[in-house]
């Protein structure tokens, strides 16, 4: 019996090989199925919507101008996001972004306390995440904000299993000593 990722990998190669024939119906099919993961890992790799917007849109893109060309040694989420992982990672070392160190505008003096907690322990979190090395922030993301597992991390990192645990282990530490006034450690 075929295992459910197995037919929706094969579900998937079968929209890229529509798509490489021209068929913008499957296209369409795969960016919606993929746009939401690959904008948030994009999101929480670079801290900025906007820039996020544009690697998402710059991920599909790719795909659709290398459907004829795409032999994936893995699934196509995978490929996606290692694609957007590159641009992240490109747009992290050539612009040097650091993570702007203001509150937001939506948080006021009128917030309700739970909320401005929430709100600031989201912030403090977004700011932990950038201040990581992108390895370690990448793995994070894809096994925390993506709920990829092992395997899919080092398929789309292009790195061992054993690599990935070692990151993971960490970017946690990082992590929790980054946020331990939220953890009540």
């Amino acid at each position: 019996m075929r295992k459910v990722s197995d037919i929706a990998a094969a579900a998937d190669a079968d929209l890229v090989g529509r798509m490489a024939a021209g068929d913008e119906a499957a296209f369409r099919e795969l960016l919606s199925r993929y746009q939401g993961l690959v904008y948030g890992y994009a999101r929480r790799m670079l801290g900025d919507e906007s820039l996020a917007e544009d690697v998402a849109q710059e991920t599909f893109l790719r795909l659709y101008r290398n459907a004829l060309r795409f032999r994936p040694e893995g699934t196509i989420k995978g490929y996606l996001l290692r694609i957007c992982r590159n641009l992240c990672l490109d747009n992290l070392r050539v612009k040097g972004l650091k993570l702007v160190d203001e509150m937001p505008e939506q948080i006021t003096e009128t917030t309700p306390h739970s909320q401005l907690e929430g709100k600031q322990a989201a912030l403090a979190l977004d700011r932990a995440l950038q201040k990581l090395p992108p390895n370690q922030r990448s793995a994070v993301v894809l096994r925390h904000g993506q709920g990829l597992a092992y395997a899919e991390i080092a398929e789309v990192m292009q790195t061992s299993v054993g690599a990935v645990e070692s990151l993971l282990v960490r970017a946690r530490r990082a992590l929790r000593d980054s946020l331990s006034v939220y953890c009540n450690i």
